[in-house]
């Protein structure tokens, strides 16, 4: 290389190029991408320098296909969510589970600030912070019936669930439960999917066009769910698992300090910003940002099926 440059070393990487790969490009819209040895992407002068001051000047050229910005045509404001919490802090064996005081004192005070103070939705959540198996599923019972979820009979436009707690960590449960779940207080597991399951679009018809919001803060498994079969759908109709955004504080098969970087980022970032219209998806990209540069325990993923923005609004009072 003639100089330490981005663009010097774009130049040397095309020489690399046999005919085939410059035929590539130009055939299959494609685009010339640099990567180091830990396929970190390399796009500016400053990250070739550093390479090179690290003695690893050894670099990867990927040739990978244009993404074409998606460009989100609808937009769905929330302006009367609930909002649903299960925060277990409290563990009946804690040579096993040790207890959460984050939880209770952290992570339920900066969701309350937000959803219940800030944006002024209905807010509810587990009064004990020791909860079985059984408490938990009565709990979601008597939330669906209170509030008369399947008629929708208080118009809310939107859900937003936040399970916090013990995860799997890689050892099988009490009940042999595979994937993601959240421990209770009596060292029973839950499968997240059976929060999720009934807010789905064949069982809670009267939330089928509502955006599905689930903020999941737990320990997760390094074993893969059981696959299951592709759901078919009629042509124009909903799938079953469209409208949800679930956000994970953690990728698959890691484990997370109890430090509440999540609820206290999401707080002050969406408190700031959702005023202006922020999109909430963009306001997670900034959550995501913000915690991987406080702390490289966490980070959070996010699974989608919407096909709009969601932008939150403050509820006005009746």
């Amino acid at each position: 290389m003639n100089e330490l440059t981005f663009e010097e070393l774009v130049r040397q990487s095309y020489n690399c190029l046999e005919w085939k790969h410059l035929q590539k490009i130009r055939n299959e819209n494609v685009r010339l991408e640099l990567v180091d040895m830990n396929d970190n992407t390399i796009e500016s002068d400053e990250a070739v320098q550093m390479s090179f001051e690290n003695n690893e000047p050894f670099f990867k050229i990927k040739l990978t296909p244009f993404q074409h910005p998606v460009t989100i045509e609808k937009k769905k404001t929330i302006k009367n969510a609930l909002v649903i919490m299960i925060g277990i802090s409290e563990y009946t064996n804690n040579k096993n589970w040790c207890n959460l005081p984050g939880v209770k004192e952290d992570n339920t005070e900066n969701f309350k600030q937000l959803f219940e103070q800030e944006l002024n939705y209905t807010f509810v959540c587990n009064p004990s912070p020791s909860m079985t198996k059984e408490d938990v599923q009565d709990f979601m019972d008597r939330v669906i019936i209170d509030h008369g979820l399947r008629k929708n009979t208080k118009k809310y436009d939107g859900l937003i669930m936040i399970i916090c707690g013990h995860g799997d960590q890689g050892d099988e449960g009490d009940e042999g439960d595979e994937g993601d779940v959240l421990v209770t207080s009596d060292g029973g597991s839950i499968p997240i999917a059976e929060f999720r399951d009934p807010f789905n679009c064949k069982r809670m018809r009267s939330f089928e066009d509502f955006p599905k919001i689930f903020i999941i803060d737990v320990c997760r498994s390094k074993s893969n769910p059981e696959s299951q079969k592709p759901a078919t759908t009629e042509k124009g109709k909903l799938h079953k698992d469209d409208g949800f955004l679930v956000i994970w504080s953690t990728t698959k098969g890691n484990t997370v300090a109890d430090l509440s970087l999540l609820s206290e980022y999401m707080k002050n970032i969406v408190t700031s910003t959702y005023k202006s219209g922020h999109p909430f998806k963009q306001a997670l990209q900034d959550i995501r940002t913000e915690i991987r540069n406080k702390n490289d325990f966490y980070c959070v993923e996010s699974q989608d099926t919407t096909n709009y923005d969601i932008v939150f609004e403050q509820r006005k009072s009746a």
